[in-house]
Parts: C-alpha cells; sequence; structure tokens
C-alpha cells in the first residue's frame, strides 16, 4: 500500500484548484482534500495542519457556497470543513 504524504506546497496547489473556474478542477481538488481530512486517518492530523497553514477553511468556506460551484465540490468541500472541525476538537490532535 501506498501511502500518499503531501507537502505544504502540494497541499497549496489543492487549495488553489478550488478557486479554478474550471468545476472539474474544484471537484477533484475538494475530493483530494477529502481524501487527506478522513478522521482517523494515519497522517490526518499533519494534513490539517498544511491545511491550516494553507487559509484552506475559508477557501473551503467559499466553495461550500459559491452558486456556480459543482454540486460534487460542494459537498466535498462541507465534509472537509466539517473534518478539519473534527481534528480541532479531537483531543489526541492537540
Amino acid at each position: 500500500m501506498h501511502v500518499i504524504f503531501p507537502s505544504g506546497a502540494e497541499i497549496g496547489r489543492f487549495v488553489v484548484m478550488l478557486r479554478n473556474p474550471s468545476s472539474v478542477l474544484k471537484a477533484c481538488a475538494a475530493f483530494a482534500l477529502l481524501q487527506f481530512t478522513i478522521p482517523g486517518g494515519r497522517h490526518a492530523a499533519h494534513h490539517v495542519s498544511l491545511l491550516q497553514n494553507a487559509g484552506a477553511p475559508r477557501v473551503l468556506r467559499a466553495a461550500a457556497a459559491a452558486a456556480t460551484a459543482p454540486l460534487e465540490a460542494k459537498i466535498f468541500a462541507r465534509i472537509v470543513l466539517r473534518n478539519l472541525e473534527h481534528h480541532q476538537t479531537d483531543p489526541s490532535f492537540l
């Protein structure tokens, strides 16, 4: 099994992709970020830290609320936001 361990720059690229006008790129970026933040994931705490440093919560909120964003991107963005909140309230994350 191959473990994905992205750098801060790679996480940043996914965050930038959320701002792209392409609906396909937005949905792919949101799905990738979802994979990195699944609660209980082996490196999820590290990924959450990278996302926080990249300013992802603000961009994710905008993507989730955007009227023109594809439904998939909106759903994935909401799930990632929920996962970020979960990790912030998880005592093992602090």
